[in-house]
């Protein structure tokens, strides 16, 4: 029973802006469970991987954990679809899938469905969303429902998030030295206010959560929710990671109140700064009159610009920094011109403002006209 606490503490209380992209982590874990005043630690690895559409999106998150005598793993996989219903409305319906199973307990699995209407706004937007789940655990079927709501603000280097959920489920009660003898259920009603922040600079970035739970029938009426995980990267795709928590019981999937510690290292994320070299949008533009050409690349947040085309040979060119993003004098003949942009070192690609076409080595190129 303890050692499923361990895994969903380390895998659910993961912060989620800490779930995007792909991302192999391996560390270890210290976790107390206040409520029987037990302390466990064990190595974890898990791996997540998203995906982000138009339309589309998807998160697997798989994970493992083991200590003496005992092992478990866990797989949650979510998704759903998204799509406008009004000119300043998004709707969205998603599902989540998550089962776990080990040496030392029982399997469960949780279901979970939920409708979410979004208004986005020039730098962040509001939203409410209405959940329904069903978990089978020891004690069969404990359905739950709840809804929420809340909102957020996108800054350069900033995420800011804020939350307020009201949430029915059902409790399973456990008796025993190690509490694993199930005598029975009771319902919850809880709500719960939370603050989200991801912050980041070049190579460091800091998911912090913080909230209160109040719960009527839980022995403290006010329970108190921390989430802080530090990443720091060593290269361009590993990180060394640092987390610590402390959470209420999660009467969803089934874990218990716990506090964590873990370190370890993370690979296959890119670094901040990669991260936001490979979003930017780069736009290309040209200024001047004659042969001799100034070409302009703007792309928010870039560092270094390099440009490549049929007027540099396929050669590599580095743009100097200008007033208005990164520029270099080119002899340039009235016409179409094939060229591709990097930034920051990330992979070659069309800019955002030309029209792509298929090269000849299986990649896309960009068509400069230039009059």
């Amino acid at each position: 029973m303890m050692l499923c606490g361990l895994l969903i503490a380390t895998t659910v209380g993961r912060p989620l802006a800490a779930q995007q992209g792909s991302a192999l982590d391996v560390g270890l874990s210290v976790v107390h469970f206040p409520d029987d005043s037990t302390t466990i630690a064990g190595p974890t690895v898990g791996w997540s991987s998203a995906i982000e559409g138009h339309h589309l999106f998807g998160l697997l998150n798989a994970g493992g954990v083991g200590t003496l005598g005992a092992a478990s793993g866990s797989v949650t996989a979510s998704g759903g679809a998204r799509a406008p219903i009004a000119s300043h409305l998004l709707v969205e319906g998603g599902g989540e899938l998550f089962g776990i199973a080990g040496s030392a307990s029982r399997g469960a699995v949780t279901a979970i469905g939920s409708a979410r209407v979004m208004a986005p706004f020039t730098r962040g937007g509001a939203w409410a969303r209405g959940t329904v789940s069903d978990s089978r655990r020891e004690a069969g079927a404990l359905p739950g429902a709840s809804v929420e709501g809340g909102a957020w603000w996108n800054l350069p280097r900033a995420r800011l998030s804020a939350s307020l959920l009201d949430q029915h489920a059902h409790a399973q009660i456990f008796t025993g030295p190690q509490r694993d003898r199930l005598i029975g259920t009771v319902r919850v009603h809880y709500t719960e206010g939370a603050l989200a922040a991801h912050l980041e600079g070049d190579a460091v970035s800091l998911d912090l959560l913080g909230g209160v739970r109040r719960d009527p029938d839980a022995e403290h009426l006010y329970d108190p929710m921390l989430v802080a995980t530090a990443a720091f990267w060593t290269g361009e795709t590993r990180a060394f990671t640092v987390s610590v928590s402390k959470l209420p019981p999660d009467f969803v999937r089934g874990a218990d109140a716990s506090s964590w510690l873990a370190v370890g290292m993370r690979f296959f994320e890119s670094s901040p700064a990669r991260s936001r070299a490979e979003r930017a949008r780069p736009i290309v533009l040209v200024s001047g009159t004659g042969s001799q050409r100034t070409l302009h690349v703007r792309a928010s947040g870039a560092h270094t610009i390099e440009i490549m085309g049929d007027f540099t040979g396929w050669e590599a060119v580095t743009l100097a920094p200008g007033a208005a993003g990164f520029e270099r004098a080119f002899t340039l003949t009235p016409g179409t011109h094939r060229v591709v942009v990097r930034i920051d070192g990330t992979s070659w690609r069309p800019a955002t403002n030309t029209p792509a076409v298929d090269d000849d080595l299986g990649g896309r190129v960009g068509l400069l006209v230039v009059p």
